[in-house]
């Protein structure tokens, strides 16, 4: 987590220095010009400018001001629980480390009571299932590393659980990697059901289900999804991104999973530089990896993938999608085999977990 201290007055210098030093971990340490008795090396004259240039490179900012101040630099740069980095304000006498914005994916709970366990402060959480000691969505979704949708839906859900409804947790346990997750999940005191009970809908008021597949559901709910999925991508020169978005839907509903389960798009190199491959890339914030002919021939040799003369006159190798896939999953199995769109080809495999590494 990238950390930043940022103090206005001397008093609020000597305890960025003290805090920085207790945190033993690298951190950068601003100070205000003239307000700056330590000598601490990044000076700023305006704070307002300052948190322009600086609120989103960081995961994290440490205020040690006035939370009134902090609130008001911040408004013009709050955008989304889910992007905006955490914020907490501690006031220069070191009592009390505020969990101000994005406490439970952005981190700021935990980095409030990291930053009061170093100088001696009380962490001040107010989020309602942390003051309730109850389990949240969000939270779970962030330690088990987890992309919530419909994320619209994560509030609701919260409310439920805070206002004493019968909120379920329930695991696909065909997952790969399901004990794995039963296991941290365990520690966070949240029994993860098996998927299976969901039918019996008179038995919760909501449901939290972490799979990778799509549902359909009554009671109101909100998946956690896991990064399951690797998708191999041909394409035609010139392909817009939303024909490649429109394919990968169609593919994903095909084999009955989720976009939000995507965890790498993998094409060839010849398709580095494909404006509508990358804009799509883009849109769905996942990795991607562009492949050699060289390696993508080695797996369609040793999986005797089907070829095309046409491809391999264009490309160089008679098969993108599939190898891709199954390159970019490090895996041998294909859920959904080369598959013809407009100007698209879609492959996709199942990603081979490696927790132990």
């Amino acid at each position: 987590m990238k950390l930043a201290i940022i103090s206005v007055t001397n008093k609020g210098a000597f305890l960025a220095e003290r805090l920085a030093n207790a945190l033993g971990r690298p951190v950068d340490v601003y100070a205000k010009a003239g307000r700056n008795p330590q000598g601490i090396p990044q000076v700023y004259d305006c704070l307002r400018d300052l948190v322009d240039k600086v609120f989103h490179q960081y995961d994290g900012l440490i205020f040690i001001m006035a939370t009134g101040i902090v609130v008001r630099v911040l408004a013009p740069h709050i955008h989304d629980k889910r992007f905006d980095p955490a914020v907490v304000v501690v006031d220069e006498a070191g009592e009390h480390a505020i969990s101000l914005l994005s406490g439970h994916i952005g981190g700021a709970n935990d980095l409030a009571r990291l930053v009061a366990n170093a100088i001696g402060a009380r962490p001040v959480i107010t989020t309602a299932t942390d003051v309730s000691n109850l389990p949240a969505a969000d939270i779970l979704a962030v330690k088990l590393d987890l992309t919530i949708e419909p994320f619209d839906q994560l509030k609701h859900i919260n409310a439920a659980i805070v206002n004493g409804k019968q909120v379920a947790f329930f695991i696909d346990q065909t997952l790969a990697n399901a004990s794995h997750y039963i296991h941290l999940a365990a520690e966070m005191g949240v029994v993860l059901r098996n998927m299976g009970e969901l039918v019996y809908t008179d038995k919760y008021d909501a449901a939290v289900v972490i799979t990778d597949k799509e549902l359909y559901m009554v009671k109101p709910h909100v998946y956690l999804r896991p990064a399951t999925l690797a998708v191999g991508i041909g394409c035609r020169r010139g392909t817009t991104s939303a024909e490649i978005l429109t394919a990968l839907g169609d593919a994903c509903r095909k084999i009955g999973r989720s976009m939000k389960s995507i965890a790498v798009i993998a094409s060839s190199v010849v398709k580095q530089d494909e404006v509508g491959l990358l804009a799509a890339v883009q849109q769905l914030e996942v990795p991607y990896e562009f492949f050699t002919n060289e390696q993508l021939q080695q797996c369609i040799d040793k999986h005797r993938l089907e070829t095309s003369r046409f491809v391999e006159e264009k490309i160089g190798v008679g098969n993108v999608c599939e190898p891709a896939a199954l390159c970019g999953g490090q895996t041998q199995t294909l859920l959904l085999p080369k598959t013809v769109y407009p100007n698209v080809t879609v492959a996709i495999a199942e990603v081979k977990y490696r927790w132990w590494e």
